[in-house]
């Protein structure tokens, strides 16, 4: 048997548990109570799984947590436990002390390092923990081709690290962009209501490291060159009555958050473009998968610091990734992109499309989490 260890199942992580548990008989162990007073949601999985009780003695905390980890390991005895690995999951360590024991795998699977500070284990002690983990682990998934040239040269075995790009259910999202198109993207936009010639979307919490004020100040400068545009935020968060506010006056539209992926799929199918100019994440798939391509900052030593995501927005190619220096900067990117002709739009629909299908799909994950169970499988005790 294989476990996989989660202290929550979020909406977009139930399709690849589902299918790592219909394709490789993964069973997931899922934390009973889940962090408290965070914004992340507790699904229900729909598939074979184990409901573990978890402790987290700092509310504020959400990944400081003890799991009950013995009760699956006593019960099961698995051949391989796959991990969140956080250094704050207290609980991982006591795979490393029932190891000998039950002569499972462990098999690790994380960003790898902390995207603010980097990887340097040579000064921090984090990354020295880290390390060790890396190290006493049989194999480790990360989430990024950038991730695995990163910590690379500080793993002995480097053969055990695997890539499962993080990723949503790309098949049925695709599935839904294909039927959008048979509707074709005028009628489309007519039926949400769409009425400017040009359409710019934010999709994502409204946070301040997203610097979603910031696209403000840059719809500001774009609305003065282009008048038939409309700004989309689709999103909640704490910054929503200060956005609010600093909209008067301009074609804004606040959506709030959307769960309904179908209706999501339409905002995103008729807009031109999508910015977020602060960190970026998972919303690069999700705008890819509707032919959206994306803008953002070229991060830097004070940020944004992006998510494993930003691997796949390639500049020039499937998007932009602009060197900041004040707002006209990323302004001119987006006028320029919105006057450019039908071919360049069609190659850059072109490019993203063929990211997706051949790099960046939920196959792709999936294949990274079954390679590396096949190298736990295959090793020698």
């Amino acid at each position: 048997m294989i476990l996989i260890f989660q202290r929550i199942l979020t909406n977009y992580r139930l399709p690849i548990f589902k299918k790592l548990n219909e394709e490789v008989g993964v069973v997931l162990c899922l934390g009973k109570n889940g962090p408290k007073n965070t914004y992340l949601i507790k699904t229900k999985p729909d598939f074979g799984h184990i409901i573990i009780k978890d402790l987290y003695p700092v509310a504020s905390k959400e990944k400081l947590v003890f799991q009950d980890v013995f009760t699956p390991i006593f019960k099961y005895k698995p051949e391989i436990v796959i991990i969140e690995f956080a250094l704050s999951i207290i609980s991982n360590w006591f795979f490393l002390f029932l190891q000998p024991f039950f002569k499972y795998k462990i098999i690790l699977w994380s960003h790898g390092y902390s995207r603010k500070r980097g990887f340097n284990p040579k000064i921090s002690l984090s990354d020295k923990l880290r390390r060790y983990w890396m190290n006493k682990a049989d194999a480790i998934i990360l989430y990024s081709y950038n991730s695995k040239k990163l910590i690379g040269p500080f793993v002995s075995k480097k053969e055990k690290i695997f890539v499962a790009p993080n990723i949503l259910d790309t098949k049925r999202l695709l599935r839904i962009r294909d039927d959008l198109e048979k509707s074709g993207k005028g009628t489309i936009r007519r039926e949400i209501n769409f009425k400017k010639k040009y359409n710019l979307i934010y999709l994502g919490r409204l946070l301040k490291e997203k610097e979603p004020d910031r696209l403000l100040d840059v719809f500001k400068i774009v609305s003065r060159k282009l008048k038939s545009i409309e700004l989309h935020f689709v999103g909640g968060g704490p910054l929503y009555s200060k956005l609010l506010e600093k909209s008067v006056g301009l074609n804004v539209r606040f959506w709030g958050n959307i769960s309904d992926d179908i209706f999501l799929g339409k905002l995103l199918f008729s807009s031109d473009i999508m910015i977020i100019p602060g960190d970026i994440g998972l919303s690069v798939v999700h705008s890819f998968c509707f032919d959206c391509p994306v803008v953002t900052k070229k991060q830097g030593k004070e940020g944004p610091f992006h998510g494993p995501e930003i691997e796949y927005l390639i500049n020039g190619v499937t998007g932009f990734l602009v060197e900041y220096e004040n707002d006209y900067n990323i302004a001119t990117v987006i006028i320029d992109f919105l006057l450019s002709s039908r071919e360049v739009k069609d190659r850059f629909k072109k490019n993203i499309r063929k990211v997706i299908e051949e790099k960046y799909s939920i196959d792709s994950m999936i294949d990274g989490f079954k390679k590396a169970i096949d190298f736990c499988q295959k090793a020698k005790n």
